[in-house]
């Protein structure tokens, strides 16, 4: 089950996680990387305290990642790399041979 509680500020407002929104994502722009995909843009700081300084709101376009996200079920997750099932990777020369 998500967790779909605020995170609070040091002043106490409350604002919603960008990390679990469905429109956020990470920006290939070094100077810029994190993006809205709603609003249309990338800042340097979560899209969420952009919204919060220009408008004075809280964003109100949030909305949480359904819980068959990969990133969602960490719980989910195997304990040890060891416990996925193992393919066999060529070489490079096999790849070259090719």
């Amino acid at each position: 089950m998500p967790d779909n509680t605020p995170i609070h500020d040091e002043v106490g407002a409350s604002r919603p996680d960008c990390w679990k929104c469905i429109y956020f994502k990470v920006s290939w722009d070094p100077t810029k990387p994190y993006a809205c995909r709603m609003m249309g843009f990338k800042s340097r700081m979560l899209p969420s305290i952009e919204v919060r300084l220009a408008d004075g709101n809280e964003c109100r376009g949030f909305q949480s990642k359904p819980a068959s996200h990969p990133l969602m079920k960490q719980a989910e997750r195997p304990e040890s790399i060891s416990a996925l099932p193992q393919r066999k990777r060529p070489s490079s020369t096999q790849v070259w041979e090719a």
